[in-house]
């Protein structure tokens, strides 16, 4: 659905958590790869697709949601992974569960609102 076009995800961009419904539009959250001279490193990103047509995207963050930088990151049976799988929403806070390295499952939360503000301030570029 999605092709290229920022640093982070020059490489490939990849499958990722289920797209969640928001007033603004499905929010995905994916995965990027960027080929490095570490090898490949895996980030977390965001877009916002259209709700009527999901095939049209509205915006996608121009930087990484986050990106591997704790050891356990770092570092396992793949390094420099992370790779967004599930989320789950409580309120205003966005968990999103992710595998580490291919070694570890860990979570980090968000301000959904923030999130979407910071999206739909950011236009889609090619700076590929």
């Amino acid at each position: 659905m999605l092709d290229p076009v920022y640093k982070h995800e020059s490489s490939y961009i990849g499958g990722g958590c289920p797209p969640i419904e928001t007033e603004h539009g499905w929010l995905l959250i994916y995965h990027g790869v960027e080929k490095t001279s570490r090898g490949n490193v895996y980030s977390a990103c965001a877009a916002l697709l259209d709700l009527d047509n999901p095939l049209k995207e509205i915006t996608r963050l121009p930087f990484a949601l986050f990106s591997p930088e704790y050891e356990w990151e770092v570092k396992g049976e793949v390094n420099n992974v992370v790779f967004p799988t599930g989320t789950a929403l409580f309120g205003n806070t966005l968990f999103i569960y992710y595998g580490a390295a291919d070694t570890h499952i860990a979570c980090a939360s968000l301000n959904l609102s923030a999130l979407l503000t910071e999206l739909l301030t950011s236009p889609v570029r090619d700076e590929k």
